[in-house]
């Protein structure tokens, strides 16, 4: 059934620039992790930060959604993606993480908050000198927000199913950064992979959710 699902998936419609954005921002973390500077829990915050700022700024393009309903969205976000990361963390301390302490570093947290601040502020520029700003908007934020969502969901089973074995078998050569290594390229590959399927939805589909992307 899943090489079935996978098979109806237009694969050749993944566009080209989200297939780079994804590898890019793959290298670029675990390159961070090699060094030290990053680990999964802070990915975790950067990823939590992504969304909930998106979700936020998303009132500026539906204000007639209202204030508390926005704020409503942002306290369901938040909810979802923490009950979600307490599986992730759990894996990767199954992985055998958190071996220098459950807490990030200051410069880590430091650099997740200007790192979302610069893409969240570019993003919103870039929405608001757009043809159609909604559009825009739909296509770049709400579908990243999605792939956030849909993605830290799969990553539940696949830091679990293939990030511990994986952690456990570089923990043969690379026994400090193993753990970060394993769990957050598996969990960044099953990000990425969503975002390519999201990217091969139509300009009318998208159309269609940048006119009401909410559910409820």
């Amino acid at each position: 059934m899943a090489f079935s699902m996978a098979s109806r998936i237009e694969w050749h419609k993944v566009k080209p620039a989200t297939l780079r954005g994804e590898l890019i921002e793959l290298v670029i973390a675990l390159a961070l992790i090699a060094v030290g500077w990053l680990s999964l829990p802070t990915l975790l915050l950067a990823v939590l930060a992504e969304l909930l700022v998106t979700v936020a700024l998303s009132w500026y393009f539906y204000p007639q959604r209202g204030l508390r309903r926005h704020l409503a969205d942002i306290a369901k976000m938040f909810g979802l993606l923490c009950f979600l990361a307490i599986f992730i963390l759990a894996a990767y301390a199954g992985a055998g993480g958190f071996a220098n302490g459950p807490w990030p570093g200051a410069q880590s947290l430091l650099g997740v908050v200007l790192l979302v601040a610069v893409r969240g502020g570019l993003l919103l520029l870039e929405a608001r000198t757009a043809p159609d700003p909604r559009l825009h908007w739909a296509r770049s934020a709400l579908m990243r927000g999605g792939a956030l969502i849909v993605g830290s969901f799969l990553a539940v089973f696949t830091c679990f199913l293939l990030g511990v074995p994986l952690a456990h078998a570089l923990a043969l050569v690379w026994p400090s950064h193993a753990a970060d290594l394993a769990i957050a390229s598996v969990y960044l590959i099953t990000l990425g992979v969503l975002a390519c399927i999201l990217s091969t939805m139509s300009e009318q589909e998208i159309a269609e959710i940048s006119g009401n992307p909410y559910i409820d």
